[in-house]
């Protein structure tokens, strides 16, 4: 028993030593993969906005929102989706 953990005592700084050296290789796909799921997220939070905007638009057309709150919340909105837009075209 003594001997495997003297072996295990070596293996150990050994196999951690190895990971070190090769984390870079593996790191340049994980930071792929968070790009993508960066525009995953971008593109599910565009099409959020569109549909608050379009609930916003029947709350106005109810009655529920006066006009000033109206055109205030829609502005807001579009600009946030704008700035998406822009995000997902910079990628």
């Amino acid at each position: 028993m003594e001997i495997l953990r003297d072996y295990g005592l070596i293996f150990i700084p050994f196999a951690l030593s190895i990971l070190y050296v090769i984390e870079p290789l593996f790191m340049s796909k994980l930071a792929n993969s968070y790009e993508s799921e960066d525009q995953k997220s971008l593109k599910r939070k565009k099409i959020m906005l569109y549909r608050q905007i379009k609930e916003l638009e029947m709350e106005y057309d109810i009655g529920n929102i006066n006009n000033k709150d109206f055109t205030k919340m829609r502005i807001e909105l579009k600009k946030e989706v704008s700035a998406i837009i822009a995000q997902l075209k910079s990628k």
